[in-house]
C-alpha cells in the first residue's frame, strides 16, 4: 500500500525545536513506524512544498525545507480532473486549495492508496468527489495500519462508568486540558464535589486513556428540553488509533437514548480537527460559538416532521445511533461466532455497557467482508446480524452506508482498512478466489438480552429458513420487525 501525507502531518512528524513538539507528534510517528514496519511505502506530494514555502520563519523554513527532503516525492502526479471545477470550483494555481485538489488527484488516480491529512476542510472535499474512505486522519491511518498487520492489536481496556472524584488531578492526560482552561483544576474539583459522572479508559497503571466527563441540562443554547453535556472529551495522543472515540460515544449514544435526552452537544477549538471530525461524522453539527471562541458541536435526537425527505443513511446519522428508518429491503446477514465476537464484542452474552468490566475493541462505523453474490444492498439499507451455529438469533443491527465488490485486495483494503477485524493476508486471501463483496455499515443498535431468534424470524415471516448467506427479508415480515425493535 502507498500512503500520502500532507504537511500537517509532515510537521508534527519534523518539529524543528523542543518547543514544536505538538500533540500529535506521538501518533504520527507511530504512524509512521507503522507504516515501515508493514513494507508500505509513504510519499509526499512535490506541490506541498508551496505549504513550507509560506513559512515567514526563516530557519525554520530553511530546516522543514531540508527535512522535506527525507520524503519520496511522488512522481509524476496526476492533474487535476477537469469534472471537478463543478464539484470544487477553480482554484488559482499554487494556492491552498489547488494543492488540496492536487492531492485528491493523486488519491482518484490510485497513484496512491490513502491520504493522511488532518485539515477538516480536505475531508469536507474528499466527500464532495467521492474518496472520502480513502482520506484519513492521522488516527483513522493508524488504525489502518495496526488493523492490516497479521497480529491483532492488544484489546483496549473496559470502559468504566464512574464519578469525577475517581479521577486523579495529577495525572499527565489533564496536561492539555490545562493548557486551553487556565482554570481547569478548580472546575474538576466542582465536578468532583458535585459528584458528576463520566466514562473512562483506563492504561496500565490506572491512568487514563479516555475520557468523557457529562452534565445534564435543561433549556440550554436556546433549545428546549434536556440536554446532555459533554463537558470534557479527549483520547490521549498515546492511544489514538484504537478507535477510543467510537468506544466512548457508543457509551454516550446509549446512555441519552436510555435517559430521553432531547440533544447532546459538546465544544471544542478550531484546532481538534480530529475530534470535530469524529463529531461531525455522527450528527453534530455547529451551534454557535462560546464567549471564548469554542465551537458549540450539538446533536439532536428526536426527529422533527420536515426530517421526512431525509433518506434512511442521513437520517441514521442524524439522530442515531440507535435511531434508524427500517427502510425496504432490508437484509439478514449470517455471521460465524468467532467473527460475530470480532465485530461485536459488546454483544456477547455477559457483556453491558453499564457495567465498564468488558474489554471493547470496535467502533460504530464497521465494515463487513464476505463472498455472497446480492449486489442489492444501497445506502440506508438496514443489515440485521444473524449469528449462526451458536444462538441462531439476530443480536445486532446496522445500516449501510456503501458496497464495494472487488477483487482486488489493495482497493478492498485502502476502502475498509479503517474499519476492518481482517489483516491483509486474510484479505488477499478472500480476493485470490474471486470478488469480494465489502460492506460498510454503521452499528445502529444491539438486541439486548432477548435476541430475535430463527424461530421468530420464520413465524413473523421474515425468514423462511436459516439463512445461509445474505438473503433479503421477506415483504411482510418488515412491519413485524419494526414494531419487534422498537421503530
Amino acid at each position: 500500500m502507498k500512503f500520502l501525507i500532507d504537511t500537517n502531518v509532515l510537521i508534527p512528524l519534523e518539529p524543528t525545536a523542543p518547543g514544536q513538539v505538538e500533540e500529535m507528534t506521538e501518533p504520527a510517528s507511530r504512524l509512521l513506524q507503522g507504516i515501515e514496519e508493514a513494507g508500505y511505502q509513504l510519499f509526499v506530494h512535490p506541490d506541498t512544498r508551496a505549504d513550507i514555502g509560506r513559512d515567514r520563519e526563516e530557519v525554520r523554513r530553511c530546516l522543514r525545507e531540508v527535512l522535506f527532503r527525507k520524503y519520496l516525492p511522488l512522481p509524476d502526479p496526476p492533474p487535476i480532473p477537469e469534472e471537478w471545477a463543478q464539484l470544487l470550483g477553480r482554484a488559482p494555481v499554487g494556492t491552498n486549495d489547488w494543492v488540496d485538489h492536487r492531492l485528491l488527484a493523486t488519491v482518484r488516480a490510485n497513484a496512491v492508496s490513502v491520504l493522511v491529512t488532518e485539515d477538516r476542510r480536505l475531508h469536507r472535499k474528499a466527500e464532495r468527489v467521492g474518496l472520502r474512505h480513502r482520506v484519513a486522519t492521522i488516527g483513522d491511518a493508524l488504525a489502518l495500519v495496526q488493523g492490516l498487520r497479521d497480529k491483532f492489536a492488544q484489546p483496549p481496556p473496559a470502559v468504566e462508568f464512574t464519578y469525577a472524584h475517581n479521577l486523579e488531578l495529577e495525572d499527565p492526560f489533564f496536561n492539555s486540558l490545562r493548557g486551553d482552561y487556565a482554570p481547569f483544576d478548580s472546575w474538576l474539583r466542582r465536578c468532583q464535589e458535585q459528584h458528576r459522572r463520566c466514562w473512562v479508559v483506563r492504561a496500565e497503571g490506572r491512568r487514563l486513556a479516555a475520557l468523557c466527563l457529562i452534565k445534564d441540562e435543561e433549556n440550554e443554547l436556546g433549545l428546549e428540553g434536556k440536554l446532555l453535556k459533554l463537558c470534557t472529551f479527549k483520547v490521549a495522543p498515546e492511544h489514538r488509533g484504537r478507535r477510543l472515540g467510537e468506544l466512548l460515544l457508543k457509551s454516550v449514544f446509549d446512555y441519552a437514548s436510555v435517559n430521553r435526552h432531547d440533544f447532546i452537544y459538546v465544544t471544542a477549538f478550531e484546532k481538534q480537527g480530529e475530534l470535530i471530525n469524529l463529531f461531525e461524522d455522527f450528527g453534530f453539527h455547529e451551534h454557535g460559538r462560546t464567549g471564548s471562541g469554542e465551537l458549540v458541536l450539538m446533536k439532536r435526537l428526536h426527529p422533527a416532521a420536515e426530517d421526512a425527505v431525509l433518506s434512511p443513511l442521513a437520517f441514521h446519522v442524524r439522530y442515531g445511533p440507535p435511531s434508524m428508518r427500517l427502510a425496504e429491503p432490508a437484509f439478514v446477514i449470517p455471521i460465524e461466532p468467532r467473527f460475530h465476537h470480532l465485530l461485536f464484542p459488546d454483544a456477547d452474552d455477559q457483556l453491558g455497557l453499564q457495567t465498564g468490566l468488558h474489554p471493547f475493541g470496535n467502533g460504530l462505523r464497521k465494515a463487513y467482508l464476505c463472498k455472497a453474490q446480492t449486489r442489492q444492498i444501497v445506502p440506508g439499507a438496514p443489515l440485521l446480524f444473524y449469528l449462526s451455529h451458536s444462538k441462531r438469533a439476530v443480536t445486532v443491527v446496522g445500516v449501510a452506508e456503501e458496497t464495494l465488490v472487488s477483487r482486488d485486495a489493495e482497493e478492498i483494503a485502502s476502502t475498509v482498512g479503517k474499519r476492518t477485524v481482517y489483516p491483509m493476508h486474510q484479505i488477499e486471501e478472500f480476493c485470490s478466489s474471486g470478488e469480494v463483496l465489502a460492506i460498510l455499515f454503521r452499528q445502529a443498535m444491539r438486541v439486548g438480552s432477548k435476541p430475535i431468534t430463527l424461530a421468530e424470524l420464520v413465524q413473523h415471516g421474515v425468514l423462511r429458513a436459516a439463512p445461509q448467506s445474505i438473503v433479503t427479508v421477506q415483504h411482510g415480515g418488515s412491519e413485524w420487525l419494526r414494531q419487534r425493535l422498537g421503530l
